[in-house]
């Protein structure tokens, strides 16, 4: 009888304590197997990182492993203690004196090498060295068991570095959103093109090898550091040796960008809290300047609405006098005539006068008394007008003297207005100016510590994996569209019941789960939607289905329903979803009421308002006189 030892010490030995349960092994079969700590990437697919600076360190050992894997890679292909410089004295000189002996003058794909492969092994064609063909197929082996597949390994991990490093060293800056803020803008500027640059460097090591497989490369096709050193030992022609250097250089530049992110990233907060300080240094300069172009703009306003004010009362004193200046005009020249007038009558009366004394012997007493009698009566009646006259006379002018003062005084007004309203436009414009550098500068410095907080907090890492929102703006504009969400999102299930049919079950197991739920669970659920909903409609089942997903999944929304649909490529059904998310707009056509064509068009406004008061009074909406 065959006895199996599970414990070959304890079950030999007489009974003793240690043979009691309580201080029995168990056997090896029955132990549970030893999981083994996740750690770099894995740890981070498994579970959040506990701060940035953890996960800093983590991508950092990661790309540590990268780089002894590239070493190990170059270690294996060149050999140990060797480089590119000992791969060309290696081979290239053989491989130069086996095209020389082919009349082959170039080696930039693979027809042209197995061509010369095929040529060289047979000896009626080639007579030069063996060796020479067996250094080329040595070559060509090289490069085509290491380019690219040992590559993709450290490619993948590449892509994985980037994938995490695009997921949580972010800016936090939006630029069609934000307002600019030179440090955000200028790193986010810089991700793209790291982005760019890595994803371009992980691409050129395929792309080289698939042109070398179904075209040619040429030497300029390599990187700048590679096609120098091409230039410089002769191997123009050869360039199929310097792939593997090539691909080499390509993953050393993303791990150099890759570097770059993490440190930039790191400074990042450290330049963003200069910022803030600079900016809180001048905030308090331009809201006093603000506050000064704002006095004067109030100022300048003041004065001008004043001069506008003297300017009106000027200007109506003037309109009120426009029509009394003409008659005035006319009085002062009438009286100006009846003056000179006067006064020479006068003249010519006293010099008649005069005359009639020297030659009164020529007169009789009689006519020469009645004479001098009238001649006296005269002048005297003339000099008694003439004061009157020339009062009238000068009221006329003085008046006429404070039209044209006025006058005067509105031009200048006039010119005094315009001027302040130029000072005021430019005041204005002054004003409005530092209103929006302090209002930019507030909300910029808003941005950065908004950003800087981001940053700097132990929890934002915790945040992006979970997929929650970071910050109150963004759990503001969350909690603004849940209603209207959950509305559409109801009417969405109710039009996927009508259409997906058997289907319901290939969509819920492609539907999203926060918190994950694994696929034993899921399939439990399908077999307790099935049982539930046996003897109801099959719409039954697709709503009963996706309320239980709306239950379980935390962030239910249409995005989530609309992406599972293109997954099981039920467009049809994603069509008829995108009309009630995405409802086309109504165009309402406005009636207008008929006009006859005897009004004329610019009286029509007239003949509606006409039309309008007719409609309210015969509703009785409106009182008339008679009523």
């Amino acid at each position: 009888m065959d006895v199996k030892l599970c414990r070959p010490l304890l079950d030999l030995r007489m009974p003793t304590l240690v043979t009691k349960a309580a201080f029995t092994l168990p056997a090896l079969e029955d132990m549970p197997p030893i999981h083994k700590k996740l750690r770099g990437l894995k740890r981070l697919e498994a579970s959040p990182p506990r701060s940035l600076r953890d996960l800093k360190n983590i991508i950092t050992t990661e790309l540590t492993s990268v780089g002894k894997k590239l070493s190990r890679l170059e270690r294996s292909y060149y050999g140990v203690g060797k480089s590119v410089q000992h791969e060309v004295d290696k081979y290239v000189m053989a491989i130069k004196g086996a095209m020389r002996m082919l009349t082959i003058f170039d080696m930039s794909s693979v027809t042209a090498i197995e061509n010369a492969i095929k040529s060289g092994s047979d000896p009626k064609r080639y007579k030069g060295d063996p060796n020479n063909i067996t250094l080329l197929k040595e070559a060509y082996a090289k490069v085509l068991t290491y380019v690219p597949d040992k590559f993709n390994e450290i490619i993948e991990y590449c892509n994985r570095i980037l994938t995490v490093l695009e997921k949580y060293f972010v800016s936090f800056y939006d630029t069609d959103s934000d307002v600019y803020l030179e440090t955000a803008a200028h790193y986010e500027e810089q991700l793209r093109t790291w982005q760019k640059s890595i994803r371009g460097s992980l691409e050129r090591v395929h792309k080289l090898q698939r042109d070398f497989k179904a075209g040619m490369i040429h030497f300029t096709m390599f990187t700048p550091p590679v096609a120098k050193f091409c230039k410089k030992n002769e191997c123009e022609n050869v360039p199929f040796i310097l792939i593997f250097a090539d691909a080499c250089t390509n993953i050393r530049a993303v791990m150099t960008v890759l570097k770059t992110w993490l440190q930039a990233d790191e400074n990042y907060p450290v330049f963003l809290r200069n910022d803030i300080d600079d900016m809180e240094k001048h905030k308090e300069e331009k809201v006093k300047l603000m506050r000064d172009s704002k006095q004067r703009f109030h100022a300048v306003t003041y004065k001008l609405n004043q001069t506008e004010i003297e300017w009106e009362k000027a200007a109506t004193e003037v309109d009120n006098v426009k029509e009394k200046e003409e008659a005035l005009r006319i009085e002062a020249d009438y009286l100006i005539n009846l003056n000179a007038e006067l006064q020479s009558e006068v003249e010519f009366k006293v010099f008649r006068r005069d005359e009639l004394k020297k030659n009164i012997a020529d007169y009789s007493p009689e006519n020469f008394n009645e004479t001098f009698d009238m001649l006296t009566d005269e002048v005297r009646f003339a000099k008694d007008r003439l004061p009157l006259v020339k009062r009238q006379l000068t009221a006329a002018q003085f008046k006429l003297e404070w039209v044209a003062e006025k006058r005067t005084s509105l031009a200048k007004i006039e010119k005094e207005l315009q001027q302040l309203r130029r000072d005021a436009n430019d005041v204005d414009q002054g004003r409005q100016q530092r209103e929006e550098d302090v209002e930019r500068l507030v909300k910029a410095l808003a941005l950065a510590r908004r950003i800087h907080r981001y940053k700097t907090s132990t929890d934002v890492a915790e945040k992006i994996y979970f997929c929650l929102p970071i910050g109150h703006r963004h759990r503001a504009q969350s909690l603004q569209s849940l209603t209207p969400s959950e509305d559409t999102l109801t009417k969405v299930c109710v039009t996927i019941s009508h259409y997906i049919d058997l289907e319901w079950m290939d969509l819920y197991r492609e539907l999203p789960f926060f918190p994950k739920r694994g696929k034993q669970t899921i399939e439990k659920d399908i077999s307790a939607i099935s049982v539930e909903s046996a003897r109801g409609p099959r719409e039954n089942r697709t709503l009963i289905a996706l309320n239980r997903w709306r239950r379980h999944h935390t962030r239910a929304k249409t995005d989530d329903i609309m992406e599972t649909l293109k997954r099981i490529r039920r467009l049809d059904i994603l069509t008829e979803v995108d009309k009630i998310v995405n409802p086309p707009k109504i165009v309402e056509e406005v009636k207008e009421t008929y006009v006859p064509p005897s009004v004329a068009p610019e009286l029509v406004p007239f003949y509606r308002e006409v039309e309008r008061y007719d409609k309210l009074r015969a509703a009785h909406k409106v009182k008339t006189g008679h009523q």
